[in-house]
């Protein structure tokens, strides 16, 4: 019922007066007015517009009930200095903090276990930052791989990679980096190596044997490489700003959502939990670990 009674009663309104505010120089023109208009001709030159264009935005500002004249200036009516104090700061905010709204709702839908959302908004102050971030929701496992994919072929000083998923085309992209002379560091997933060992054998591409004989060509230590431990989340730092944290369903090993965010200071707070897993990691399974994908 309350539905229909905003229906019934203003819903034509709102739309009128968004309509009105559609239009920037409308809203340039509204905000001139909480001090007053007094002078249309400077307003005109300071809003670097058309005399026409001044007097239809005015006239329709006025017709609507947000600007009207007292004592020769064009000042805001109680509605106007509403929709001018309260309502367009509130959008303007809303606007502001989009990205972060929407990974809080992928937040709030994901089936995320309690650790891995104490970690996100409490170790990396996910979604609490007091400035907007650049953040992009993945949601297909195809998509999350050529995010990968691109963060390694971009990146122009390192990589650090800590990584329950094992993909072909994302190794391949990893010795690329390599052979563009990239610092990488890799720290691979205890639980899923061995489940992922014999479907990478399988795929065992050209590209990546070549890539891989053409590392060690280039002699990698491969104990500054790549490290083994157990994790329980998956994500990527490349050149200290473009960040991936991927979520994971522990129990089937499938992607639950990524979120890509370019930010240093989400990239500093991943480096150092990095930094504090490397340690920790296991170097020794490496060499095994290769022996195991070249041995038929």
């Amino acid at each position: 019922m309350e539905i229909m009674a905003l229906a019934d009663s203003s819903t034509e309104d709102i739309a009128y007066l968004l309509k009105i505010l559609s239009k920037p120089e409308a809203i340039k023109i509204l905000a001139l007015a909480d001090r007053g208009i007094g002078n249309s001709k400077h307003v005109i030159e300071d809003l670097k517009i058309t005399q026409k264009t001044y007097y239809v935005r005015l006239k329709s500002l006025v017709e609507s009930g947000l600007v009207n004249k007292v004592d020769g200036a064009y000042t805001h009516t109680p509605l106007g200095q509403i929709i001018y104090r309260s309502f367009l700061p509130a959008i303007g905010r809303i606007c502001d903090s989009k990205d972060k709204l929407e990974l809080m709702m992928h937040l709030d839908e994901a089936h995320i276990d309690n650790g891995m959302k104490k970690i996100i908004e409490e170790e990396l102050k996910i979604p609490d930052f007091g400035r907007s971030m650049n953040v992009k929701v993945i949601k297909e496992y195809e998509s999350l791989v050529i995010d990968l994919i691109d963060l390694c072929d971009e990146a122009e000083n390192n990589i650090l990679l800590a990584s329950n998923f094992f993909d072909v085309r994302c190794i391949e992209a990893t010795f690329r980096s390599i052979d563009r002379g990239v610092k990488n560091r890799i720290i691979a997933g205890k639980k899923s190596m061995a489940s992922k060992l014999k479907q990478l054998k399988m795929v065992f591409s050209l590209s990546f044997s070549k890539s891989l004989v053409k590392a060690f060509t280039n002699k990698i230590n491969i104990t500054d490489l790549v490290r083994f431990t157990n994790l329980n989340y998956s994500f990527c730092v490349a050149d200290g700003y473009n960040n991936l944290i991927i979520i994971s369903n522990p129990f089937k090993e499938e992607l639950v959502v990524a979120f890509l965010i370019k930010d240093k200071f989400v990239a500093d707070k991943l480096t150092n939990i990095f930094d504090v897993i490397w340690k920790e990691a296991d170097p020794e399974p490496g060499l095994t670990f290769l022996d195991a994908l070249m041995s038929n």
